[in-house]
């Protein structure tokens, strides 16, 4: 029974995996006449992987992160926890909760701020992206001389939380994409979820909004993606469209566009610059109305794969709700940001 024992557990620790990223960043901003200069903790995230047989694994994401709701200001959250059946060659059915992969970015990149090329998620996180997807999906990945893939994703919609849905139409998502050599990607993908009440939940960045509209709303999102990440250079451009529709106001049409370059210089040092759009129309019930217009220059430092240091200087203009439709882009903020990112 002991040699049992100790070998069960020698084959775990040689097939698990566990790895912790996080951050810690300076903030100094100017928004008006109001400054700020801050340090903070950032997400701690906790990341396992583990192989349970040659065609079974799983993944699991949990991050400590700030919640203004508890007392410490800090909480767990489960980001991923999804099982992996590779049934047949490059095929695999995922069950579990995963990131929804409508573009390159929430497919690739986890919470660790290690592996982003630069020091914030683009702006339609918060308002277009549907981060989080429990359900089921179909993956097939390196398909072809075009190393083509797909996803297809079933699963608790927007409102959802991660225990329950309080309704029986499931969210639905395809994508495909093709990576032409080993520098490249190039993705696009459609993400469609009927609410019968607007009711965000956990699985987006969608609930600090609240327009008081509680009716039914058909929410989709269209996406395409291009990634290029070569030695010399790194290129992403992550391109968002929505169609937000209800019968209190109709069909709401937004935009999103997200666009980085990246120099490197002597393979530890990139200097990159960021121009990061969106337009939420006014007529939008689910995510707040309005412009914003972010550039950023920025230099990143790697001391290892496992430690690198980002600054960023960026100036945000953005247009009041009220004001939106003349255009106006009238309230300005400037940030400088510097993060130090590790893992191990």
């Amino acid at each position: 029974m002991l040699i049992q024992t100790l070998s069960f557990w020698s084959q775990t620790e040689r097939n698990v995996d566990l790895k912790l990223y996080g951050h810690i960043q300076y903030n100094l901003d100017k928004f008006d006449q109001d400054k700020n200069s801050y340090f903070s903790l950032g997400e701690q995230d906790f990341f396992v992987t583990a192989k349970l047989t040659d065609r079974i694994s799983f993944l699991g994401e949990t991050v400590v992160k700030y919640d203004a709701a508890t007392s410490a200001k800090f909480a767990p959250s489960i980001e991923r926890a999804q099982m992996k059946w590779d049934y047949f060659g490059n095929h695999s059915i995922i069950l579990g909760k995963i990131h929804t992969p409508v573009n390159t970015w929430n497919d690739e990149y986890h919470h660790g701020r290690l592996f982003f090329p630069s020091i914030d998620r683009p702006l339609f996180f918060n308002t277009m992206v549907p981060v989080h997807t429990s359900g089921v999906a179909l993956r097939g990945q390196y398909l072809g001389k075009l190393n083509f893939g797909y996803d297809v994703v079933i699963g608790n919609g927007i409102s959802s939380t991660d225990i329950y849905d309080s309704s029986t139409n499931k969210a639905l998502m395809m994508g495909m994409h093709m990576r032409p050599d080993e520098f490249t990607r190039i993705g696009v993908s459609y993400y469609n979820d009927y609410m019968p009440s607007n009711k965000p939940g956990v699985h987006s960045g969608h609930s600090t909004y609240n327009s008081g509209y509680k009716g039914a709303l058909n929410f989709e999102l269209y996406s395409l993606s291009i990634k290029r990440f070569t030695d010399q250079y790194e290129f992403m451009s992550e391109t968002g469209y929505g169609v937000n529709t209800t019968d209190s106001l109709g069909r709401a049409e937004n935009f999103s566009s997200f666009n980085y370059l990246g120099v490197k210089v002597k393979e530890v040092n990139t200097v990159y610059a960021i121009a990061d759009y969106m337009h939420i129309s006014d007529y939008d019930l689910h995510a707040a109305p309005g412009k914003q217009l972010k550039t950023a220059i920025g230099y990143k430092y790697e001391f290892s794969e496992t430690c690198n240091v980002k600054f960023q200087v960026e100036r945000t203009i953005a247009a009041d709700n009220h004001l939106s439709h003349h255009g106006d882009l009238h309230v300005e903020r400037y940030d400088f940001k510097f993060q130090l990112a590790y893992g191990f």
